[in-house]
């Protein structure tokens, strides 16, 4: 299991780290500027014509369903309108994280259409040039009526329709919280990547012993909660050393403050399948308190052509 995992993070390690170095405050912050006004205007305005205003009008689309530019994004939400009706009334969205690094932004939110409606969590990226979005991505995964511990997918378990409806949504108050300003990028980038270059080693177990806080908190919907939790999994799905490991692409980093968000594309080492998938941990007192993760299939063929990473 070790000599597997190991296997799979030295790759992770090793990978090309896209915003993870260090960016100018002032790029932060003309980015942020974009953000909350976009994100206000787009979700909580529910304007959809937010992306023809802050969106350059060719800009890059991941979304597999979605072509690329203001129009690719103007004719899918056209054609959802086609489809059967719901009462967007009792539609309910939360949003759980926003993050802020150099010209890349990110957004941790759920969408629950209506009451007994199947939630969906989503992870979107956009990255900003110029003042305008100019890429977008987005990793989206059902929330599933049963997860293994109280912690829910996101935060605060406002997961249901009945309990999305008593959280008044605020992009300036996600469920989460917002990123601690008091903690430092640089230190909490250096305890994951630490993290992952001891498991790059080898030893796995210890390296979730050395990293994880006493109090390690899960919202994976397939982990049970805690540092043994992580472990049982680990021993589960990776037991089995004559398995061929999956493989890692490049890495998105957005970092702020005590949260790291990582997102890539694993491919599954037997079957090839390919899988978008999303990390996100918290750092407190130099350990990994927190873990989020989201994951969604990778299809053959995408709206825009683009691939999903």
């Amino acid at each position: 299991m070790n000599k597997i995992l190991g296997t799979l993070l030295a790759a992770a390690a090793a990978a090309a780290l896209i915003g993870a170095g260090p960016a100018p405050r002032s790029q932060t912050e003309a980015t942020r500027k974009v953000a909350s006004a976009f994100l206000d205007r787009y979700f909580m305005q529910h304007n959809f014509g937010a992306y023809a205003e802050f969106a350059e009008p060719g800009f890059i689309q991941h979304n597999p369903n979605i072509a690329s530019g203001v129009a690719g994004h103007r004719a899918f939400f056209a054609k959802l309108q086609q489809g059967p009706k719901t009462d967007p009334s009792k539609a309910r969205h939360v949003t759980d994280m926003v993050l802020v690094d150099g010209d890349l932004f990110a957004m941790m939110h759920h969408n629950v259409p209506g009451p007994g409606a199947e939630a969906r969590l989503f992870v979107d990226l956009w990255r900003v040039k110029n003042g305008k979005i100019a890429e977008h991505w987005d990793v989206v995964q059902p929330i599933p009526a049963s997860i293994p511990h109280g912690n829910g997918m996101a935060c605060g378990n406002y997961e249901t329709h009945e309990r999305a409806a008593l959280w008044t949504d605020s992009i300036a108050r996600p469920t989460c919280g917002l990123p601690d300003p008091k903690a430092s990028r640089a230190t909490s980038l250096k305890v994951y990547h630490d993290y992952v270059a001891e498991v790059a080693k080898g030893d796995v177990i210890g390296a979730i012993e050395r990293w994880f806080a006493p109090d390690y908190r899960q919202h994976s919907p397939i982990i049970t909660d805690g540092k043994q939790g992580a472990i049982d999994y680990l021993r589960k799905e990776w037991g089995d050393q004559s398995a061929v490991p999956p493989t890692l692409g490049p890495q998105r980093i957005v970092a702020e403050g005590d949260l790291v968000l990582v997102h890539y594309i694993l491919t599954d080492g037997t079957t090839k399948k390919q899988s978008a998938q999303v990390d996100i941990f918290r750092i407190a007192n130099g350990k990994i308190a927190e873990h989020w993760d989201i994951k969604q299939p990778v299809p053959e063929k995408t709206a825009s052509g683009n691939p999903m990473w």
